[in-house]
């Protein structure tokens, strides 16, 4: 026999021996997949109430899970192959640990997934390294305990896979299994279950493979950070609406238009004794599904109940963003969401206006409370861009206050009635000019510690039972949400001892209040995909002559053009001629209608969402609104391609105006408190 003859017969050899080797590995591997599979069906089963059918979603999850873990076994082995050639002590100890972390960050994802039904994708690189840091401590999890148990989890994980060198394993076997490897993956494409587009979003959530989805997530991020801009899309068309009819003015200008918004409130109101002052009242969480009239899952906020019966009312608003990064844009500038939410641009945020910076452009004193760190998300530079007169964080409260309990010594500040309560002790009360305040509440925010907390948790109970009526069934299902429920509770009785205080201010009757929330929460399962940004939306004053409940669609958007056009109509303000408001203004219908055409913004990176009238694109699915933001998806396909290049046109305008610095041109920025 020849030396190359030996060499030949050696490497062959060696392959085999490789690649049974391997699938002693990739087994296993698969094997804790699978398992996993079964334990995170098991534990959303049991901590949400959902109206799938288990078994279906568990297999279907299989085959998801399977594709997934092909696809890594495949490009493993290739790895693991090339490495047995050339460093052979090396290619069992590489993949293994790779095997080892992968199976570890899928237990990650799983656990992220159980609290929210949301799987983690590319949202996550919209926020700062000490964002992400303040949220996972606040939420408890980072403690050494945990720590330490992800070690163990390592070691255990990766002895569990090395028992894998025990299973009777020869080379035809691994041959036939390397086949159905790359099989399934060329393949997959075929197979009915794996087949998701048709369904709704928490049904896709459930059955998709978590890892899968963040790691497309993610190679779609990094990999489409550029885009292709057209000229056509610069020229907005002149879109008829029977709010408001936008004439558009420059066509390097997208969003800018003339502003023309008609004073719609006015009717409801006998007249101020002075120009009014303005308190936002923006309530963390606060979901239309738990609040108010026709709340399917029963209203949890007795107080702004018994209010809304003496305010203007609208049931069918929707916040703009489906997490808090974008409320105060929307609220409070009507401005698009640029790539990752408007405030990610700080501090060099493009020129733009504000009902902060008119109204102090015309005499208002401006005031902003919370009780967390005014630099999460970026809300300071925003604030202090509009150059808002106080602003009162975390970092502001008397020493007599508490902050709110933590689970990892890590708060994200201090609770909602501190809040309300520090701010009243230092707001100007003697002021002769008109004010602006927003107070912003956060405890109804995930990890959901409230002071007190049994008391809350007995009102539950009680609420739940006497007000609620909830039968066994019911009482349970929404036991499973009760730190949730419990925080909204709160934060109702909160506001409702903040109105308390503030009827003693002098100019009480000579306010008007806003309340709404910044969108629902997502750690109780959502109904629709619309339901994360239905919150309700009420106007509530001394002055207000008669209360009225409105069916008419209406946005965060419209709320600054529509009190500016109240203010004009009824006072001296100077106002530009020009605006690039998103929004129309506040629909006062008593009939549900839709004349509002607007994208929404689920996640920061996730702009999948666009409302145009009574109609929805969301994740390339078409649907029809109904009263009560009920939706049912429908086939229209001309309607469906007239509003994917509306959203398209947006998405194109969004980002050059805002990264050119094309929302308002040089000559207003007298309308700016710019130094």
């Amino acid at each position: 026999m020849t030396t190359q003859t030996q060499i030949s017969s050696n490497l062959i050899s060696n392959l085999k021996i490789s690649f049974v080797n391997f699938w002693k590995i990739g087994i296993p591997f698969l094997l804790v997949f699978l398992l996993f599979r079964i334990f995170e069906t098991k534990v959303v089963f049991g901590i949400h109430n959902l109206a799938f059918e288990k078994k279906s979603i568990l297999l279907s999850g299989f085959v998801h899970d399977l594709l997934w873990g092909f696809y890594v076994l495949g490009f493993l082995l290739i790895i693991y192959l090339v490495l047995e050639l050339t460093f052979p002590k090396f290619g069992k100890i590489i993949v293994k640990s790779s095997a080892t972390i992968l199976i570890l960050l899928q237990a990650g994802l799983i656990f992220y997934f159980t609290k929210m039904l949301l799987p983690l994708g590319e949202d996550l690189y919209a926020y700062s390294v000490s964002d992400v840091i303040a949220t996972v401590k606040a939420s408890g999890e980072f403690n050494l305990l945990n720590l330490s148990a992800a070690v163990f989890a390592f070691g255990l994980i990766y002895g569990v896979i090395s028992i894998g060198k025990w299973l009777p394993m020869n080379y035809h076997a691994a041959v036939s299994f390397t086949i159905i490897c790359y099989g399934f993956i060329l393949t997959s494409n075929y197979l009915p279950l794996a087949k998701t587009q048709d369904l709704g979003e928490i049904e896709k959530n459930l059955m998709v493979n978590k890892s899968q989805y963040f790691y497309d997530q993610s190679f779609n991020y990094f990999t489409n950070r550029e885009y292709l801009f057209f000229d056509f899309y610069l020229s907005p068309p002149t879109k008829a609406n029977s709010l408001v009819e936008k004439v558009f003015t420059e066509p390097n200008y997208p969003f800018l238009h003339e502003n023309n918004y008609p004073d719609v409130l006015s009717p409801y109101f006998s007249e101020f004794d002075t120009i009014p002052d303005l308190v936002f009242i923006i309530v963390e969480g606060l979901g239309k599904a738990y609040s108010g009239e026709a709340a399917y899952l029963g209203s949890f906020t007795p107080f702004l109940d018994s209010l809304s019966n003496h305010s203007l009312y609208w049931k069918n608003g929707l916040s703009t963003t489906g997490r808090t990064f974008g409320v105060l844009t929307g609220i409070f500038g009507s401005l698009p969401f640029a790539q990752n939410g408007f405030m990610e641009q700080a501090p060099e945020f493009p020129l733009h206006l504000s009902l902060f910076s008119i109204l102090k452009k015309n005499g208002y004193f401006t005031n902003y409370h919370i009780g967390a760190d005014k630099n999460f998300d970026n809300v300071g530079s925003f604030l202090e861009y509009q150059k808002v007169d106080r602003i009162l964080d975390m970092s502001s409260f008397d020493a007599d206050f508490e902050e709110t309990p933590s689970k990892s010594g890590f708060s994200w500040g201090y609770p909602d009635k501190a809040m309300f309560e520090n701010g009243m002790r230092k707001i100007p009360r003697e002021l002769s000019q008109p004010q602006l305040s927003v107070f912003q509440t956060q405890t109804s925010h995930d990890p959901f510690l409230i002071p007190d907390e049994q008391k809350y948790f007995d009102l539950f109970e009680t609420y739940i039972t006497n007000t609620l009526r909830a039968n066994p069934v019911q009482a349970n299902n929404y036991r499973n949400y009760q730190s949730m429920y419990a925080s909204i509770l709160y934060v109702d009785e909160a506001i409702k001892e903040f109105f308390d205080a503030y009827k003693y201010m002098p100019k009480y009757e000579n306010t008007i209040f806003i309340i709404t929330g910044d969108h629902r929460l997502p750690e109780i399962p959502l109904a629709t995909t619309m339901d994360r940004f239905h919150v309700p939306i009420m106007i509530f004053s001394e002055k207000l002559q008669r209360p009225k409940r409105m069916h008419g669609i209406t946005t965060h958007f419209e709320i600054a053009p529509t009190l500016l056009g109240f203010l004009e109509s009824n006072y001296e303000l100077d106002l530009p001629s020009l605006t690039a408001w998103k929004g129309y203004v506040m629909d006062t219908s008593a009939v549900f209608q839709s004349n509002v055409t607007n994208p929404l913004m689920r996640n920061k990176n996730q702009l999948l969402d666009y409302l145009s009238n009574e109609y929805v694109l969301s994740d390339n699915q078409l649907y029809r609104i109904y009263d009560n933001m009920d939706m049912e998806p429908i086939t229209d396909i001309k309607l469906k391609e007239k509003l994917a290049r509306e959203f398209e046109n947006y998405r194109n305008s969004n980002r050059y105006a805002t990264e050119n610095n094309r929302i308002v041109p040089d000559s207003l920025k007298v309308y700016l408190p710019l130094k």
